[in-house]
């Protein structure tokens, strides 16, 4: 018997080679899908604010102003307070806003180090600016145009009144940051010179 000599058609070619790149398309995609779920969300843009910082006798009031850009949900804010000068050079951190109830406490300080006063702001439980509050009426914990996020520095950790009203440790310089954590992203960031 003779041995006939077979060989691939390229019908059968054609066949092997399409398999090949799907399965290689497939692959390849698998990997950049997986690999996009990881990047983090776009940060809002808060186009403008404006801050304050009042010292006054028992209080020395930290506002920011969103005057502005997109609005921002609370939770995902934290708020980095630095005071230093001659004699403090301290740091606290807002996290885990809104806070629960109607007042600041030490579930909300990252150090609790007694930088940044606990309690009601200045007008009490009814203060409508209070937005890293929540339970306040009409707050949605939505940081939205016209509104302000306040809080108060103690005088007895960082006292930026000047003699002979100072009776606490003399501070000259105030850092605020306000972070997007959801994108890790700057949404405000000023130094008080009082």
């Amino acid at each position: 018997m003779t041995q006939q000599r077979r060989a691939v058609s390229s019908v059968i070619a054609v066949v092997l080679m399409v398999a090949v790149v799907v399965i290689l398309s497939a692959t390849v995609s698998a990997a950049v899908l997986s690999i996009t779920e990881d990047l983090n969300e776009p940060a809002p843009t808060v186009a403008q604010t404006s801050g304050d910082f009042i010292p006054g006798a028992d209080d020395q009031e930290v506002r920011v102003t969103h005057v502005a850009g997109d609005s921002v949900r609370v939770e995902n804010i934290e708020i980095i307070v630095r005071a230093s000068g001659p004699d403090v050079d301290t740091k606290e951190r807002l996290i885990n806003l809104p806070a629960d109830g109607s007042d600041i406490d030490e579930e909300n300080l990252q150090n609790d180090n007694g930088l940044i006063s606990k309690g009601y702001g200045d007008a009490g439980p009814a203060d409508p600016n209070q937005v890293i509050i929540e339970d306040y009426p009409t707050d949605d914990n939505v940081w939205d145009v016209g509104e302000t996020i306040q809080f108060e520095i103690n005088v007895g950790e960082a006292d930026f009144r000047s003699q002979p009203d100072r009776t606490g440790p003399n501070a000259d310089k105030l850092e605020i940051t306000i972070v997007h954590t959801e994108s890790n992203a700057i949404l405000f960031e000023e130094v008080f010179r009082p």
